[in-house]
Order: C-alpha cells, then sequence, then structure tokens
C-alpha cells in the first residue's frame, strides 16, 4: 500500500513539473497571393506540420453596422480562403485555425469607435460568433494597432473600454463552449502599453499574447538601425533606451502578465534605409534621407522600407552583388548594406539566438509575421529554413510554470469590470477620492440608490458611500468625446464611465487640475478661479 502511495506522489510530482506545450504561432497575410512570380504565396503554400497556430490575416470592422467586415470578398469568401484555411485542419487536425481582426492598415479609429458603445459591442461579438460558428475557425486574435493611441484615432477611454470589449468577447465564446481561443497581437513600447492596455486583467482573459518583438526601428526614427534587436545595445538612447525584445518582454512581466502567456514575435522581413547622400558611416545608427521614405522595394513586396527574407538572403548570399553582411553583436542580429541601401533583419543565426533565449526565459513560444515571407521556395538553400528553426525548437519544449513575483496591482489601476448588473459604488479607507452616481434625468434636490461596486484590496475595510444629493443638469454633461470634465466646485470634477458622468470629489484641500486630470494644491491649479 506504501508502494501504491509513493508511487502515485512520484506521479503527481512528475505531471507538476511538466509545462504546458509551447505554441509555434504562424500568421499568413491573405494578400500574399498577389505577388508577382515566386512571391506569390497561397494557402497550398502553408507548411502547417511547423505551426501549432495558424492565423488567417485580416478581416476587419464595418463602421456602419459595426459587423465583421470581410477585407477582400474575392479572395476570402468567393475563392474559398476561409474554408480552404480551415480545411487544412483535416490533415492536422492538432493545429489551432485563428482569424485576426485589425491590422496595421485598418487603423485606430473605428476601433475606439467600436468599444466606445456598448450596444456596438454586443453587436460585434455577435457577428463574430456568428462568423466562427460559419467557417469553424478554432480562435480569434486581435490586432487592433493601438488601444489608446491619440495618434491612431485612439481616446484616453480606449483603455478601459478595450477591456470591457475582451472580457465581453470571452464571455460569449465561453457560452458558446467550442472551446475558442482568443489571443491578441500587442507591442512592447512602454507608452503604448500604459496608454492602452490593463496587462495583468486582460492576461487572465486570454490564451496568449503575441508579442509583437519587431518594428522596434523604422524610417519614422530617423536613422539606420536593426528593427529586432534582443538586447540594448551601447548607442540606444532615450525612448529608444529599453526598446529591444528583452526589455520590452520583461515590461510585460513587470506589469503582470505571466511569461507563459507571452509569444515572441520573430520578424520574417527585414527594415530599409535609403542613406543621406555621400554619407559613408554604415554603423548602427547612422544618418538617413529620412524623405525617401524607407530602403528601394523589393521585387516581390514592392513596399518602400521593407524587404522579405527571401528578397534580402538572395541579395547578400551572393558576393558578386556587392552587399557587406554585419552582425551586431549587442543586439545579436545581422544586417548588411550597399551603396546608400541599408538593411536589418533576421537570419538562421539570430532566429536560433531568439529560441535559445525563449526556451531559458520560460516564455510561452515563437510567433512570426509571417510565413509567407520565409524562403519557401529554397531559393538560398532549404524550403522554410526560418520556420524549420522556430519548429525544431519548440517542439520539443514544455513551457515551465513560472517563478517569477510581480508587484500587486493598486485598487485604483484596476478596471472596473462589466460582470453583473452594472457598477456599483464604494470607497475603501485608502482610496482618496469619493465617488456619486448622477442619474440619467434631469432632476434637482433629489436622493440616490446606494449600491455597491466590488473591488479587491487586501486587508482594507470597505465603507458604503454616503447619499449627497447635488444639483446637477445632468443633460449639459457631454460624454460622447470625453473622459474628465471640471466641475464649477474645484474640489470636484466628471468623469465619464461607460458613456455617464460620475461625480468624483478630491481630497480636502485639493482642487481639480483640468490639464492634468489630477488633483493637487490649490497654489498649482491651472484654473484662476480655483487658485488661493
Amino acid at each position: 500500500m506504501r508502494l501504491l502511495l509513493l508511487t502515485a506522489a512520484v506521479l503527481f510530482l512528475s505531471l507538476q513539473a511538466e509545462g504546458i506545450p509551447s505554441r509555434v504561432v504562424c500568421y499568413f497575410s491573405n494578400w500574399a497571393i498577389y505577388r508577382p512570380g515566386v512571391g506569390k504565396y497561397g494557402i497550398d503554400d502553408i507548411p502547417t506540420e511547423l505551426c501549432t497556430h495558424l492565423v488567417y490575416s485580416f478581416i476587419g470592422v464595418n463602421n456602419a453596422t459595426w459587423e465583421v467586415l470581410v477585407l477582400d470578398e474575392e479572395v476570402d469568401v468567393e475563392n474559398g480562403g476561409f474554408e480552404k484555411f480551415v480545411a487544412l485542419k483535416t490533415k492536422h487536425p492538432n493545429v489551432k485555425f485563428q482569424v485576426a481582426v485589425g491590422g496595421w492598415g485598418e487603423g485606430g479609429d473605428k476601433y475606439s469607435a467600436l468599444v466606445g458603445h456598448k450596444s456596438r459591442r454586443d453587436t460585434f461579438i455577435a457577428s463574430v460568433v456568428q462568423f466562427m460558428n460559419t467557417y469553424k475557425f478554432d480562435g480569434f486574435d486581435l490586432d487592433w494597432e493601438y488601444p489608446g493611441a491619440t495618434d491612431r484615432g485612439g481616446t484616453f477611454a480606449d483603455k478601459d473600454r478595450f477591456f470591457y470589449f475582451v472580457e465581453e468577447l470571452r464571455r460569449a465564446f465561453d457560452k458558446e463552449n467550442k472551446e475558442w481561443e482568443i489571443t491578441m497581437a500587442v507591442p512592447i513600447a512602454k507608452f503604448r502599453l500604459d496608454e492602452g492596455y490593463h496587462v495583468p486583467e486582460l492576461c487572465e482573459l486570454l490564451d496568449a499574447i503575441h508579442v509583437m518583438s519587431y518594428d522596434l526601428r523604422g524610417n519614422w526614427a530617423g536613422f539606420a538601425d536593426s528593427h529586432s534587436a534582443l538586447y540594448k545595445r551601447d548607442h540606444d538612447q532615450w525612448a529608444y533606451e529599453k526598446l529591444n525584445v528583452h526589455d520590452g518582454l520583461k515590461l510585460w512581466v513587470n506589469y503582470g502578465c505571466s511569461p507563459k502567456k507571452l509569444v515572441v514575435g520573430i520578424p520574417f522581413y527585414g527594415r530599409s534605409f535609403t542613406l543621406s547622400q555621400g554619407n559613408n558611416n554604415y554603423n548602427l545608427g547612422t544618418y538617413i534621407n529620412k524623405e525617401a521614405g524607407g530602403g528601394a522595394p523589393g521585387p516581390y513586396t514592392n513596399a518602400t522600407g521593407f524587404l522579405a527574407y527571401y528578397e534580402i538572403c538572395t541579395e547578400v548570399q551572393d558576393d558578386n552583388k556587392g552587399w557587406t553582411k554585419k552582425w551586431d553583436a549587442q543586439g545579436k542580429v545581422p544586417y548588411t548594406y550597399k551603396g546608400t541601401q541599408w538593411v536589418g533583419y533576421e537570419n538562421p543565426e539570430s532566429v536560433q539566438i531568439k529560441m535559445d533565449y525563449i526556451k531559458e526565459m520560460g516564455y510561452g513560444g515563437a510567433m512570426t509575421w509571417a510565413i509567407d515571407m520565409d524562403d519557401f521556395h529554397g531559393l538560398c538553400g532549404p524550403k522554410n529554413v526560418l520556420m524549420n528553426i522556430l519548429h525544431a525548437n519548440m517542439k520539443s519544449y514544455d513551457v515551465p510554470e513560472p517563478t517569477v513575483s510581480t508587484t500587486p496591482r493598486p485598487e485604483w489601476a484596476r478596471p472596473p469590470t462589466t460582470q453583473g448588473t452594472g457598477p456599483s459604488l464604494v470607497q475603501t479607507t485608502r482610496k482618496p477620492t469619493t465617488v456619486h452616481q448622477i442619474p440619467t434625468t434631469k432632476y434637482t434636490t433629489t436622493t440616490m440608490k446606494s449600491t455597491t461596486l466590488v473591488v479587491e484590496y487586501p486587508e482594507t475595510e470597505v465603507e458604503e458611500l454616503e447619499e449627497i444629493p447635488e444639483e446637477i443638469d445632468n443633460n449639459d454633461i457631454d460624454c460622447s468625446d470625453q473622459d474628465f470634465i471640471p466641475h464649477l466646485d474645484c474640489g470636484k470634477y466628471y468623469r465619464c464611465v461607460h458613456g455617464k458622468p460620475m461625480v468624483f470629489e478630491c481630497r480636502p484641500g485639493t482642487v481639480y487640475q483640468v490639464n492634468s486630470h489630477i488633483c493637487d494644491w490649490p497654489s498649482n491649479a491651472d484654473r484662476d478661479e480655483c487658485k488661493q
């Protein structure tokens, strides 16, 4: 009996020690079918056996109906793109087939408009469920670039509203009971995370986070550099000091995301630059002709500042073409140059280093943008050489249970939830402001109902707010395009929550700052009437 118990205990411990299978996520761009000559790439070219997850890119959002928008009706529907893609599971039943919504070309303004209204979110989610059922996809990938990005048509309120959307989508998928996955493609720049992502909550809701650990440099930066350096280099300064793969992934972990959820992106393309005329300095960070928009387009991808791996390898492997190959010893990536052209990219050596790094750090796997830019014809050697490196390394790698710990998230930084019948209002003894619900109808001096907003904070007493009647004309508070609104009382302000205004009170002795949206001393007030 003791022997049986001992055997069971050992088996249990061994199972506990085993990790979860790693992911190899392969994005497929449906427009690759339009590339000329050897660049043309279709569903029949996909090396499905090398991937654990395949992502069809992209569908979009219809900003008239707020439903799913098929971006290329001819390729995706008339020519059976969706159906042929999902049909690959017949021969590869263990592979998950996903569809991605968004992408850089879709912009950000209509996604901000989508999440900003509950009715629109409901409509879109219902159409997503219908779409998933119609085409039999296994998962849905969110690729909004980026929530909260004002340079992309976003607003400050996107951060909360995007979280509401993901939470609602998760509930809708769970209700279907079909084990549909939800994943998300995300940036690693700190300012993007701060303005658009409730990191720990999103990581809990999602099955995996596809980290876009590339495009960290480009023509927009004003200098030539590798776009997917693994580590910080000596010349990285200011905004670029920590904009590298290692520090970007570490940021997600420090913000509260488990390493096992993070799938590290590997670009199968390079970023190219045109150097300034007469510039003979080819070092990392050298001067460029920014007005050129990037390096010369490739013969197949035909995009300025961008070259597929197969467009690069066919050039640099031929010594007669005059390219000089260099290695970024600190960033662990190659670069090459010729005349005024400069290209930073990935090669088999750098990809292998990143695979070793993923396993060493315990991340959830590898992702590529995109499989159609690998050397899929074998023009430079073995077919799909980069993809085979991902597969060879990840197939025997089980993701360990993380041993890292993160700083507890303060209560004020947590988003409210859409769970249940609606928000309620409480205040903890540590919270610096009090909150009052504003009725949706016009009134004067009336009493409101008390409700309760569930928040978690360890070892903190929670008190219900007093009912404080106020004379407020709610029709004058417009929440359609703003989040913070000053109150006539300098010690108060409005904030729009779920499209409805709520009154917040500053701590006694402080006043609301219109420009910075914080409560500060009256001597620092940015309104003359609030100075003392």
